[in-house]
């Protein structure tokens, strides 16, 4: 018997409300499984330059000084 099954089985013998909850919380794991999928980590150079470029902050005079970073 597959889950489909079990699930549709188990929530059957809910009251009308707590099936209601069920769908609700399917929705919800529905919800949080696509944002999963869409805050991927940039893998390749070019798509973590475009992450970087899309905050428009001019580091082009930007020194390094590693006595100052220390110092913090």
């Amino acid at each position: 018997m597959e889950y489909a099954d079990i699930i549709a089985r188990e929530a059957d013998s809910l009251p009308s409300e707590k099936q209601a909850e069920v769908l609700d919380f399917i929705a919800f794991l529905k919800m949080r499984q696509s944002r999963a999928g869409e805050a991927s980590v940039p893998k390749t150079p070019a798509e973590i330059e475009a992450f970087f470029r899309s905050f428009n902050v001019d580091t082009s005079n930007y020194k390094f000084d590693r006595d100052e970073a220390n110092a913090r």
